[in-house]
């Protein structure tokens, strides 16, 4: 019996020298074609460095190890972006190696456990709750589903401080989340978000925030966020909810550098609520087509706010056209069977579509005025281009610029 416990306790330890001589070879591995790939480079010898840098690829490297050794060697970093850029023998390999690189910054920056562990430092020392306010704010919007978790957790009342002071920290990033959580029927913590969407201060926050005030059933809520619009803008304090969603999904239509997505992916992130788990959720989507369909969502809060405000449903309709003239299929947050741009375009009324239409044309998109044209004939004939808005004709204007 004793020898077979040795036995037993000697192939534990061989098992577990083995698994850990094998990780350290790997990583060793791994810098060891690193180092030969950027020196080669360096020297020209492309066809060897073309072998290592196939060696990195095929080795299923960890992302995160090999973001490491590019940050440790910052010269060889550059060198990789460059080849990318202007080696058409090294192009298509450096672009597999830096997407590993990246895979690795998401992993960082995203993990879970890190973030859990991060938001309970800062409940801790003092220089572990700065330590952990820096880590938080560097995860940015990905921080923001498991800090909301932990203010609903009654369980975590003593944390409640800290927790709320760190929120308005992460910045303009945490707004797309922070107004989806909105949602959420938890009245504290949808006060510690109307509360830190003030302190952000940036205006993509006010739609919703005059929404609240408009609708919500709390006094107490309604007063939070009117003092949330104070200190953002006061000045829109009397703009309607629904101008205020429309104005944002205008700025979302052209491209507003102050709405653009972190720049450190390839990807951007859609935020919804959901109403079962009282959660927050994300969707990836294409950076080429990210603005229109924030402009879609910003257009149909507009119309939740208000079913009159029509110039929403123009909006809604170039951007959708706007959106498709990227190439790239619908989202998966779109429902199986979503219909078309060219479909909803040809149910809407001329009213709609010419406001779209002159949209289009000011901006010059030819795709998407080419596409309303056709959707105007297809839905009430050839008349219906002759279609004024306000004293304006918009096809003719465009056609002839000096007719009024």
């Amino acid at each position: 019996m004793l020898e077979k416990k040795c036995f037993l306790v000697s192939l534990t330890a061989i098992l577990v020298f083995s698994t850990v001589g094998f990780g350290q070879s790997a990583q060793q591995d791994l810098e060891s074609n690193w180092n030969d790939f950027l020196h080669y480079t360096m020297i020209g010898r492309l066809d060897l460095a073309q072998g290592f840098a196939q060696k990195i690829i095929s080795s299923d490297p960890d992302p995160v190890e090999l973001l490491k050794l590019s940050e440790e060697n910052v010269t060889g970093y550059k060198l990789l972006l460059d080849m990318h850029d202007k080696s058409p023998e090294l192009s298509e390999l450096s672009g597999k190696i830096l997407e590993i690189i990246e895979q690795g910054r998401f992993v960082l920056r995203t993990n879970p456990k890190i973030i859990v562990s991060e938001i309970k430092r800062l409940s801790g020392t003092e220089r572990g709750r700065i330590t952990a306010q820096r880590r938080l704010t560097n995860a940015g919007e990905y921080a923001i589903p498991y800090m909301l978790d932990a203010l609903a957790d009654s369980t975590r009342t003593n944390e409640f401080p800290n927790i709320t002071n760190t929120l308005p920290m992460i910045g303009k990033d945490a707004i797309r989340p922070l107004v989806a959580a909105l949602a959420t029927t938890n009245i504290t913590v949808k006060a510690e978000i109307i509360r830190a969407l003030g302190e952000i201060g940036y205006a993509q926050s006010l739609g919703y925030l005059q929404y609240i005030v408009e609708n919500d059933i709390s006094q107490q809520l309604k007063g939070l966020a009117a003092r949330s619009i104070k200190m953002i803008d006061s000045a829109s304090a009397k703009i309607p909810a629904a101008e205020l969603f429309y104005r944002l999904g205008d700025q979302y239509y052209f491209h507003s550098d102050s709405l653009a997505p972190a720049a450190d992916f390839e990807f951007a992130n859609i935020w919804f609520w959901d109403k079962a788990s009282q959660k927050l959720s994300r969707q990836e989507v294409e950076k080429d087509h990210f603005n229109e369909l924030m402009a879609m969502r910003c257009c149909e809060w507009a119309l939740k706010a208000d079913e009159n405000i029509g110039k929403a449903i123009a909006l809604w309709i170039a951007a959708f056209f706007k959106a498709e003239s990227t190439g790239l299929g619908q989202p998966d947050y779109f429902t199986d069977g979503h219909a078309d741009a060219m479909t909803y375009a040809t149910t809407a009324g001329p009213e709609y579509l010419h406001q779209a239409l002159g949209r289009a044309l000011k901006e010059g998109n030819a795709f998407v005025a080419l596409g309303i044209v056709e959707a105007l004939a297809a839905n009430a004939g050839e008349k219906s281009l002759l279609y004024r808005v306000g004293t304006d004709q918009p096809l003719v204007a465009s056609a002839c610029p000096s007719v009024k």
